[in-house]
This record gives C-alpha cells, structure tokens and sequence, in this order.
C-alpha cells in the first residue's frame, strides 16, 4: 500500500487535467504590490512611533519647565523672557511632529485605500524617492513646486486686498 509521489513538470497532466507550476502575471503582480504595501506600512509606522516617542519627550519637558519655573522664587524679567521664548520654542516644535504625525496617519490611511503613492492632483505615480524622503507626501515633486508657487503669490506682500 505505498504510495508513489511522482514530480510533474509544466505541461504534465494528472488526471487528464494540465498542471501549471507558475504563477500568473496577476498573481505575481499582487505579490509584489502586496509586498510593497507591507513595507511601506512598516515604514510609516516605524516613522509614526518615532514621532509619536519625539511628542512624549516634548510634553515631559515643557511640563517639567513649567514646573520648575513654578517652583522658582522670583525670576526677573530677562529670566521670564528666556522662559516664554523656551516655551514657545517646544510648543512651536510640538505642532510641528503632532502635524507630521497626523500627515502619516494620513498616509496609513490611503495605503489601506490603495491611492497612496498616487498624486493628488495629476494621478500620476510619486517617485520612491521622494516617498522615501517625505512618506506621508500627497502629491508628486512638481504639483507640489505648484501648489508652493500659488501659496507664495497669494501670501505675496505685493498682492491687494480685492
């Protein structure tokens, strides 16, 4: 009662029925999509994580400054001057990492939907450069040249009021 195990190669035929061994053009194509979207998930998360250990580190001092500045007897004016700035330095950053981290949630979010990598604005494909570079980039490097030129003009001191 033993069996035999014979390899079949593309072309044989095991009950009558072809057996193919390869994959489809499709099914390979998926693979490797699926494949990309998986590291680049990874990438963004990895990103996300940092951002997200960047904006605890913030918050931990700007409230231990805060404190200390409460604990001190009375400071002069150049000392509250020094803090103030201090303080809106850590909160000038803090908007900063908490706006990238919303960028690449942004991101996560059009990865799922299967448009990310694709522009905004002219739906044709962003550069992997320039996703390596940017991950949570919505549009590709000369809509975005656009959209920064149009910003430029309307914030344009030499523009009037209509």
């Amino acid at each position: 009662m033993g069996r035999t195990v014979s390899s079949l190669s593309m072309g044989d035929t095991m009950n009558g029925n072809q057996v193919d061994h390869t994959k489809s053009a499709d099914q390979a194509g998926n693979d490797m999509q699926d494949d990309r979207n998986t590291s680049l998930r990874t990438m963004l998360l990895e990103r996300r994580q940092v951002l997200t250990r960047e904006i605890d580190e913030l918050i931990a001092r700007h409230r231990s400054d805060q404190l200390l500045q409460r604990e001190q007897s009375v400071a002069d004016t150049g000392d509250m001057s020094l803090q103030d700035s201090t303080g809106e330095q850590q909160i000038s950053i803090l908007e900063v990492r908490n706006r990238m981290r919303n960028q690449i949630d942004d991101a996560l979010h059009r990865l799922r939907d299967g448009t990310y990598g694709t522009c905004e604005d002219c739906t044709r494909e962003i550069s992997p450069e320039r996703l390596k570079a940017m991950p949570f980039a919505r549009r590709c490097v000369e809509c975005q040249r656009k959209v920064e030129t149009i910003e430029q003009i309307e914030k344009g001191p030499d523009r009037e009021e209509i």
